[in-house]
């Protein structure tokens, strides 16, 4: 994780740099902070999972490139959940178990100008970096995900941790302030490092696969 701090600094750094070394060229090109909320859930038939609310807050640049054409890439600190319905062994009711993920995306998005400096359509690529599923409750650490015997809810936790997102969506507004919508598809398969666990204390619980994805909606105040 240190690494990856250490790149987002450098990364914020060099989009500063080149960012005011376009101010006062007839260029549009600004550096931003901005947050958004966002909803993230997991596409799969492995288990009962659904999305819950989170943010995604960082720093972008947004800048012209040719006639309508511009370019979008910055750096967001992610924080979400999910919940998957598991098993109490003491009750044998179901319940909904949460788990959170912590992350850093990195983005690199091409954008074409509807109306100059005020609105504009915006699709690329993503890169998430992100924590395991974390337990929020350990209590339920030995819950049984819904569908399986024994497969705990603990085990389900080490997802992948380098996930890949297709990214459109629309930005609007004024030079300095803008608001935006946003719809990320993860191509990867985020649940593919359960695979990888040997958990063979279940015999159901192989060929996990999963896509996520995000849907988010914020604001950006560009300097």
């Amino acid at each position: 994780m240190k690494y990856l701090l250490l790149f987002a600094l450098l990364l914020i750094t060099s989009t500063t740099i080149f960012a005011q070394s376009y101010r006062g060229s007839g260029n549009y090109n600004r550096i931003g902070l901005q947050g958004k909320v966002a909803f993230m859930d997991i596409d799969t038939k492995n288990f009962d999972v659904q999305g819950e609310a989170g943010f995604l807050a960082g720093f972008t640049t947004r800048g012209n490139v040719y006639n309508n054409w511009g370019m979008v890439y910055g750096i967001d600190l992610l924080s979400t959940a999910v919940t998957v319905q598991t098993t109490s062994l003491d009750q044998l009711t179901s319940e909904d178990t949460q788990y959170n993920i912590i992350g850093a995306q990195l983005n690199l998005l091409l954008s074409y100008n509807l109306i100059a400096n005020h609105l504009a359509v915006d699709i690329g690529p993503a890169l998430l970096i992100n924590s395991k599923m974390k337990l929020d409750n350990s209590s339920q650490s030995t819950n049984i995900v819904s569908g399986y015997t024994t497969l705990t809810a603990s085990d389900i936790q080490e997802i992948s941790r380098v996930n890949g997102f297709g990214i459109i969506g629309l930005t609007g507004g004024f030079e300095h302030v803008r608001l935006m919508l946003q719809y990320q598809y993860g191509f990867t398969n985020i649940l593919n490092n359960l695979n990888e666990q040997n958990l063979v204390i279940d015999n159901n619980a192989r060929d996990f696969k999963g896509n996520a994805s995000l849907i988010t909606a914020g604001v950006v105040f560009y300097l």
